[in-house]
């Protein structure tokens, strides 16, 4: 993506550069665009009454700082081009005029053009079409925070999206009662072109109540493109994380306090993942907190759970079969690798026709005869969150679950990412190199006694170390040889400051000289140095 800086420069000469025509003082505009036209802070506030359409050719472009005032019932329908590029200090915020309630959003359709929105604020649209509508288009979300909105924050049919570093504000504020059953959902939609994409990364959906979900998305299933939600956090609701009917990769996310509340009338229970429809549902390297149940597995979905870390999980928190009206069983699990802690009930709902393969976790004794691998033991989480009843309160309960580390101790070595460095402790957890033969141990930083740690940070360059000294920390693709494929990979990380890294050899926090000495010193590994 280029850089906001550079492209800030880049408009700002655009405009000493156009039409006078194209740049009007402060209006207000409706109907159809008749040429390329560009707003700016010069001209705030730009009023829209009605409708607005930017019709396919055309393109319309919102300068850093420009402000957009919608009045009651307008909207922007964009079937050319829209960019719109803020900067973190002078955003884009498109809001209602003076005396409106709601306005009707920004309606993408049919507009496969690269359009463009980061660093903006939208607030008090309201309709089911969304905030942010898309239908067969194409659109690029980025440090875009949403708020005062109690429907559909956007709503995508067939189209490319990408939604990144946003913020979705809380759907209902303390003590105030859900105003919809299903409406009130940041994302919905179904539908991805072929060769297309749907990424969900980097967001904060914040808590919502009653029967709405998070997210809400049906449709595709491989070979076509999936949805891809990877490295979200998200702070809580009443129904559901994500009810998709849809193969999806879910990757890296945290997830907490989704409980069912007073206010979800609905038959089925709160679950952070509602997986259905015969899909296959792929969850790897992702925290689970507080929460009801972790996933309901149902009418003949499949689920992958990989390199997971759960809890405080108060039912069942993988099940099959509830008995719930409505649903089937699924078809089954493979669960690998994965920490469930304080967790009475793991699975429920297995009988003779649920392909479910259980190793290499860290569960309940009652639950370690269902594979290889599996222990029972504390798992020595860095440290372990916890309810605070003098906190503020949330949906879910009175009290308030402060958050906690869930790295795994180690005397070998811990990454604590609150200080942003590696430190020791003076126990190492059982869940280090107990994981099966995955290959991605040979993500993980150096010892690590190749074979991948169980939890969520397993095969990941923040797994814990193992007190194993098999192997060499030059030997960076695990190959067992360190040679020019180990040196292109400690290249490509020089100077790079991003931690933690496999290069950065005395884990200062940088790939630098003193890494270079190091590796040098390993060259052609195993031959005697």
């Amino acid at each position: 993506m280029r850089s906001s800086t550079i492209a800030s420069w880049i408009v700002a000469a655009l405009v000493l550069l156009a039409p006078a025509a194209a740049l009007r003082s402060a209006s207000t505009w409706r109907g159809t665009l008749r040429t390329d036209t560009m707003w700016g802070p010069q001209q705030n506030p730009c009023t829209v009454a009605g409708e607005l359409k930017v019709p396919k050719g055309l393109t319309l472009t919102l300068l850093p700082g420009t402000m957009v005032l919608f009045q009651e019932g307008a909207r922007i329908v964009i079937n050319g081009q829209l960019l719109a590029e803020g900067t973190a200090t002078d955003p884009i915020r498109f809001t209602r005029a003076t005396g409106a309630a709601h306005w009707l959003g920004l309606q993408f359709s049919q507009t496969m053009e690269d359009n463009r929105i980061g660093h903006a604020l939208l607030e008090y649209a309201r309709t089911d079409d969304g905030m942010i509508g898309l239908q067969q288009s194409r659109l690029l979300l980025e440090d875009v925070e949403f708020d005062h909105c109690d429907r559909r924050r956007i709503r995508t049919l067939s189209s490319n999206l990408v939604v990144r570093r946003c913020r979705f504000d809380d759907m209902f504020g303390p003590g105030e009662p859900p105003t919809t059953d299903n409406m009130s959902e940041n994302i919905w939609g179904s539908g991805i072109p072929d060769g297309g994409w749907l990424l969900i990364e980097e967001n904060v959906f914040g808590t919502n109540k009653g029967h709405n979900d998070a997210i809400d998305f049906d449709g595709p299933a491989a070979p076509k493109p999936i949805p891809y939600i990877h490295n979200n956090t998200f702070l809580g609701g009443a129904d559901d994380a994500l009810d998709l009917e849809c193969d999806a990769l879910i990757e890296g996310n945290l997830f907490m306090n989704f409980v069912r509340d007073q206010y979800n009338k609905a038959s089925g229970e709160s679950n952070i993942l509602s997986a259905g429809a015969g899909k296959h549902y792929t969850l790897t390297h992702n925290i689970f907190l507080n929460s009801q149940h972790i996933v309901q597995v149902k009418d003949g979905a499949f689920l992958t759970y990989v390199n997971n870390t759960a809890v405080n999980i108060s039912r069942e928190a993988i099940y099959f079969d509830l008995g719930l009206p409505g649903r089937k069983p699924g078809r089954g699990a493979v669960v690998q690798n994965s920490i469930f802690w304080n967790i009475v009930e793991v699975f429920e709902g297995i009988t003779d026709q649920i392909d479910l393969t259980v190793d290499h976790c860290c569960m309940p004794a009652p639950w370690c005869s269902l594979g290889a691998g599996n222990i029972s033991a504390d798992p020595l989480f860095a440290k372990a969150g916890y309810w605070d009843p003098n906190g503020t309160p949330n949906n879910a309960k009175d009290d308030f679950w402060v958050d906690g580390d869930y790295h795994l101790r180690s005397q070998a070595g811990r990454w604590d990412p609150a200080l942003g460095q590696w430190v020791t402790d003076t126990v190492t957890s059982p869940c280090i190199d107990a994981g099966n033969d995955s290959p991605e141990w040979k993500n993980e930083l150096w010892p690590h006694g190749q074979r991948i740690d169980m939890g969520a940070y397993g095969g990941t360059a923040q797994a814990s170390m193992s007190p194993s000294s098999v192997g060499s920390p030059a030997d960076l693709n695990g190959d067992g040889r360190v040679d020019f494929r180990d040196y292109s990979a400690f290249a490509g990380g020089w100077l790079n400051q991003e931690a933690p890294r496999q290069g950065d050899l005395n884990r200062d926090g940088t790939v630098a000289f003193t890494d270079l000495a190091a590796f040098t010193s390993w060259w052609l590994w195993p031959t005697p140095r």
